[in-house]
C-alpha cells in the first residue's frame, strides 16, 4: 500500500522547519533506508519507506520544555531512559506527530523506536534504526567502518554490531544500553528476527 503523502511536498514541509545539517540527515536516512531495502531484499512500498526515514526526527529540534509537554499532554506511553533523557522524546513525540497526521502505522512505529532500539519496532523499525547510524553524513563513521557494517549479510547482523558499537559507546562515557535496546540485541543475537 502506497503511502498518500508526496515526498516532494514532505521535504519541502521539513526544510522549512528544520535546521539545515538536520534536513540534510532526514534526506539521507530516509536515501539510506532505501538503499538498505534494496541490498537487503526487503519488500517495503518505497516511498514509504523513504518518508519512514524522512520524517523520523520531525521532533528532534524542540525544546526539552516542549517535547515534555507533549509527552504529558498526550499521555504518551515511554520508556525510562526517555523519561530520564528527555532529548529521546523526539521519537516517541514525532511518532505521535505523524499518526495524528494518518501516516502509516507501520512507520509510526519505526519513528517510535528508532533512538532506543525495541523487539517492537517492527521490520521498518529496524531499517530505520540502521539506516539512522549509518548514513553518509554521519561522522562517527568512516566509509571503512560503513562498508565494513554494509558486509553483513542480514540486516540483523548489522543491527547487533550496530547495538554492540553503541553499547561500548555507552559505556565509555559511564552509561548503559537501553533495556529495550538490550532485549532487542538478545532477540536477535539469539536468531530472532523483526
Amino acid at each position: 500500500m502506497s503511502s498518500h503523502f508526496d515526498s516532494t511536498a514532505l521535504e519541502q514541509e521539513l526544510a522549512k522547519i528544520l535546521p539545515p545539517q538536520r534536513y540534510q540527515h532526514s534526506v539521507a536516512v530516509g536515501e539510506t533506508c532505501v538503499r538498505l531495502q534494496h541490498q537487503y531484499q526487503e519488500k517495503f512500498d518505497e516511498q514509504e519507506l523513504y518518508q519512514c526515514g524522512l520524517m523520523h526526527d520531525i521532533a528532534r529540534d524542540w525544546k526539552v520544555s516542549a517535547l515534555t509537554q507533549f509527552a504529558e499532554e498526550h499521555q504518551l506511553s515511554l520508556e525510562k531512559e526517555e523519561r530520564d533523557f528527555a532529548v529521546l522524546l523526539h521519537a516517541p513525540v514525532g511518532a505521535a506527530l505523524l499518526e495524528e497526521r494518518g501516516f502509516p502505522k507501520q512507520l509510526c512505529i519505526a519513528v517510535r523506536y528508532h533512538t532506543i532500539g525495541s523487539i517492537h519496532m517492527g521490520r521498518m523499525g529496524l531499517v530505520l534504526y540502521i539506516a539512522d547510524y549509518i548514513e553518509p553524513n554521519r561522522m562517527h563513521l568512516d566509509d571503512g567502518d560503513r562498508a565494513s557494517l554494509l558486509g553483513e549479510p542480514t540486516l540483523e547482523a548489522l543491527c547487533i554490531r550496530i547495538l554492540e558499537a553503541e553499547s561500548m559507546h555507552l559505556r565509555s562515557k559511564g552509561k548503559e544500553i537501553t533495556h529495550s535496546g538490550l532485549a532487542l540485541r538478545t532477540l536477535l543475537k539469539e536468531g530472532g528476527r523483526l
